[in-house]
């Protein structure tokens, strides 16, 4: 019972983080506007209909139902047609840019296509440098202010064999594990390895990696003991400091033999130097560009996986559902409430670099498709004044509207296939 309520709590807990992160990124577009002097007509946290609003000043605050995104609704966001426009979507785009244009009485000074190209790159990339600076926050808090799980040198469990039935327990003629072997207790404090003393588990491992047999002392009940013991050696994945499966140049995961006791050690959250919180957040932000760009493949190998044809990678891509599958497990898992704190902000960290990245994405409606439609005008309107002499005025942004309702679409049934995936074959922390 209580696992569940951990379980939803997590949930509970990572969807007010959404919440917060979405509100954010739009008060880094909310702010720049303002004070450039753009009529924000509505500052909106979700999609879909309409929880509660209240107006401020201006503006309608509200929150919708679907906590999957937000917006702001700026006055002027497409400029006044110079002439009809003509071709497939004519009237589609006739209609929206009349029905926009009657509910605004704004003065024109105050609209967005008003502004100059560095004004609308500063409004756009707001929102995405706000995620990016909350990423970070999250990360380095929850790094270097908190810190990672790591082993400690307290044994916690010993397995009395290395293979278990379904109910826990040894078979029959199954040997005993080297820890059991060797007369190692829970609660025993590793202190040293043939002689040397340690202060790390990798330490300890690095000197059971070269014998065969070896002198442990542990502390027990405030006495030192040494016991005999002799490990056994598999391969096992590598990891890095942030828990990080380390790959090779081909991608495929990194092994070594490994020492193999049969114990379970205490868990100790270890706080990492600022720097190499910082490098986790830049290399992540590198990954997740790189993941971005492999989203289509990730896509594909979700859908086969989904369908039974292939295993689903624990890697790949999952929606926001999958994440908050995680965020549940990690609250119900058998840890500290330390690390389960930082393992949340990490996964929040994380999440607002990925919508930092992906926002830049240079396609409508993504800030990123703004930001180039900004510089393209900024662009063009100098040519043409070098050239001619005269100011050609905005570009038409409403011409780009079949574009950015198909990315919509594209965007939606990415997300419904991802979500779908993530229920019927979801990934798990186990």
């Amino acid at each position: 019972m209580l696992d569940t309520f951990l379980y939803i709590l997590g949930i509970l807990i990572f969807l007010v983080g959404i919440a917060v992160s979405v509100g954010l990124h739009e008060v880094g577009h909310y702010l720049p506007a303002k004070k450039f002097g753009v009529e924000v007509r509505q500052f909106m946290v979700g999609f879909g209909p309409t929880l509660f609003s209240k107006m401020r000043g201006e503006t309608e605050f509200g929150i919708k139902a679907l906590p999957l995104g937000g917006y702001i609704l700026m006055s002027g966001m497409y400029p006044p047609a110079t002439k009809p426009h003509r071709g497939l979507f004519a009237n589609w785009i006739n209609e929206a840019r009349a029905e926009i244009a009657a509910q605004e009485d704004t003065e024109e000074s105050r609209k967005f296509y008003q502004l100059s190209a560095p004004k609308k790159i500063t409004i756009m990339l707001g929102g995405p440098v706000m995620n990016l600076l909350l990423g970070v926050v999250l990360i380095v808090v929850s790094l270097s202010g908190i810190g990672t799980l790591q082993n400690s040198l307290k044994v916690d469990q010993v397995y009395q064999c290395l293979e278990v039935d379904s109910a826990g327990l040894c078979e029959e003629g199954d040997p005993l594990t080297p820890a059991a072997l060797a007369g190692l207790q829970p609660g025993d404090e590793v202190v040293a390895v043939n002689g040397e003393l340690v202060t790390s588990w990798a330490q300890v491992t690095s000197r059971l990696e070269d014998k065969a047999s070896s002198q442990l002392t542990v502390l027990r009940d405030g006495v030192e003991q040494t016991l005999t013991i002799e490990p056994i050696f598999m391969e096992r994945a590598v990891y890095d400091a942030f828990g990080n499966l380390e790959l090779d140049d081909q991608g495929n995961p990194l092994t070594r033999l490994t020492p193999v006791l049969g114990i379970r050690l205490q868990g100790v959250t270890t706080p990492v130097a600022l720097d190499q919180a910082l490098l986790f957040a830049g290399t992540s932000m590198i990954a997740m560009a790189s993941f971005i760009v492999e989203l289509p493949a990730q896509v594909y190998q979700v859908v086969a996986s989904t369908l039974g044809f292939a295993e689903r990678d624990p890697f790949g891509a999952v929606s926001i559902v999958g994440v908050g599958q995680l965020a549940g497990e990690l609250t119900s898992a058998d840890i500290g409430i330390d690390a389960k704190l930082a393992s949340l902000l990490l996964l929040l960290g994380s999440l607002n670099l990925v919508l930092f990245v992906f926002n830049l994405v240079p396609l409508l409606p993504l800030d990123g498709g703004h930001v180039v439609g900004a510089v393209y005008e900024g662009a063009k309107r100098k040519i043409v004044k070098a050239v001619r002499g005269t100011d050609p005025g905005p570009i038409d942004t409403a011409k780009a509207l079949p574009l950015a309702y198909f990315v919509w679409v594209v965007l939606i049934v990415t997300g419904l296939l991802l979500i779908l995936a993530d229920l019927v074959n979801p990934i798990t922390l186990g």
